[in-house]
C-alpha cells in the first residue's frame, strides 16, 4: 500500500525534530563543565528519569520478548558508543574525533549491504561522501591531514561503528515494540551500563553548581529524551541508510545554535560546509521527497 504524503511527512518531521534536539547535546556538555564520561552518565540517567513516567502512563502491552532483548542490546551499544566517543575527545582533538565519529553512515551502508541484503544505491554513497566532506569543512579541512590513527582517533572510529550498529538494529527492535517502551528500556539499560563503567574507572560524579545541573537536565531531557524518542519513532519507518546520513545535519544545527548561546560564530568555510552537508542529505533522500511531493 502506497504511503500517503501526510504519513511520510510526519516521519521525516519527527526525524528533523530529533536532529534539532540532539544538536544541542555538544552545547549542553560544554555548558555543564563536567567530565565527558560524567556527562554521558547523567545524560542517560536524567533522560531515563524523564521517560519512566511517560512509559508508565502510555505503556502498551509487550507481546514480543525478543524485541525487549533487542532494546536492551541497543541500550548497551548506545552506552558503549557514548563512552568511546567522550573518551576519544579527551585523547584526541574534538574536531578530528567528530570527523571520524561521523563515519557511521559508511558502516550503516556496509551493514545494510552485507547483513540486511539491502543494497544501497549509488546515490547513497555519493550523498554520504558529499555530506561527510561538508562535515569536514565545518570542523576544519586542515584537521583531516592530522588524522594519524592514534588511540583517541581509533576509539572515535570504533564509536562510529557502534553508532552505526545502533541505527541498524533499532528498526528490528521497533518492529514489534512501541517507541516509548523501546526508548525507555534502551535508555535505562544505557544508564546502568554507564553507571558501572563510571564506578570501574573511578569517575567523579559530583556536580557542584546549579548551572551544571541545569545544563545536564537539558542534555538528558532535550537531547536524549526528546531527541531519541522522536528519532526512534522515525527509525521504525525510515531506512537506516537514509536516517544515518540525515543525522549528519546535527553538526550544522549545532554550529548554528552555538552562535547565540556560546558566541561561536561560523566562518564562511563552515557555512559553506553546512550547505554541502545539506546537499548530501538531500541527494540521499531526494527520491522519497519527490514521491511525497508528487503523491
Amino acid at each position: 500500500m502506497k504511503e500517503i504524503p501526510k504519513q511520510a511527512f510526519l516521519k521525516y518531521a519527527m526525524l528533523l525534530l530529533g536532529i534539532l534536539c540532539i544538536a544541542w547535546s555538544a552545547i549542553f556538555v560544554k555548558l555543564a563543565g563536567v567530565s565527558g564520561i560524567s556527562s554521558a552518565f547523567y545524560r542517560m540517567f536524567i533522560g531515563s528519569l524523564g521517560v519512566i513516567p511517560i512509559w508508565i502512563i502510555y505503556k502498551k502491552p509487550i507481546y514480543d520478548k525478543k524485541s525487549v532483548w533487542v532494546a536492551i542490546l541497543c541500550g548497551v551499544i548506545f552506552a558503549i558508543d557514548i563512552a568511546l566517543w567522550n573518551t576519544s575527545i579527551v585523547l584526541s582533538k574534538a574536531s578530528i574525533a567528530t570527523i571520524l565519529a561521523n563515519l557511521a553512515p559508511v558502516w550503516v551502508g556496509l551493514g545494510a549491504l552485507f547483513l540486511m541484503k539491502e543494497k544501497p544505491k549509488l546515490i547513497f554513497w555519493a550523498g554520504t561522501a558529499i555530506a561527510l566532506f561538508g562535515t569536514a569543512m565545518i570542523v576544519g579541512l586542515s584537521n583531516v591531514s592530522e588524522i594519524s590513527f592514534t588511540k583517541g582517533q581509533f576509539l572515535a572510529i570504533i564509536a562510529s561503528v557502534f553508532y552505526g550498529a545502533y541505527l541498524l538494529i533499532v528498526r528490528k527492535g521497533r518492529s514489534n515494540l512501541d517507541t516509548i517502551s523501546f526508548t525507555a528500556i534502551s535508555m535505562i539499560t544505557s544508564s546502568v551500563v554507564l553507571f558501572f563503567y563510571c564506578l570501574i574507572i573511578g569517575t567523579d560524579l559530583h556536580v557542584s553548581s546549579l548551572h551544571s545541573w541545569m545544563s545536564l537536565a537539558g542534555l538528558g531531557l532535550i537531547s536524549q529524551l526528546g531527541g531519541w524518542l522522536t528519532i526512534n519513532y522515525a527509525l521504525a519507518y525510515i531506512k537506516p541508510t537514509m536516517a544515518s546520513v540525515s543525522l549528519l545535519a546535527q553538526s550544522v544545527f549545532t554550529a548554528i545554535f552555538s552562535i547565540p548561546v556560546l558566541g561561536e560564530y561560523m566562518t564562511y568555510t563552515e557555512m559553506a560546509g553546512g550547505a554541502v552537508v545539506l546537499v548530501g542529505i538531500y541527494l540521499v533522500n531526494r527520491k522519497k521527497l519527490q514521491d511525497m511531493k508528487s503523491a
